[in-house]
């Protein structure tokens, strides 16, 4: 592993601080997914990892657009 793929890493509290405030602000499920594909934290890493942002993202609705 090199340098590069530490700083990529939500190993990194800067990476870490940064997907936490990503996924706190989201506003839909489908937003939440698309941040764990950006920091490559796949589905089950997140709800082991993250306990109480998985229980978060499970409250938000599923579409990114309000209801009509």
């Amino acid at each position: 592993m090199n340098e590069q793929d530490d700083d990529e890493s939500l190993d990194s509290q800067r990476d870490s601080s940064s997907f936490w405030l990503e996924i706190m602000m989201a506003s839909s499920k489908v937003e939440a997914r698309e941040i764990l594909l950006r920091f490559d934290v796949p589905e089950e890493e997140f709800a082991n990892r993250f306990p109480s942002l998985a229980k978060l993202v499970q409250g938000l609705p599923d579409e990114s657009d309000p209801p009509a």
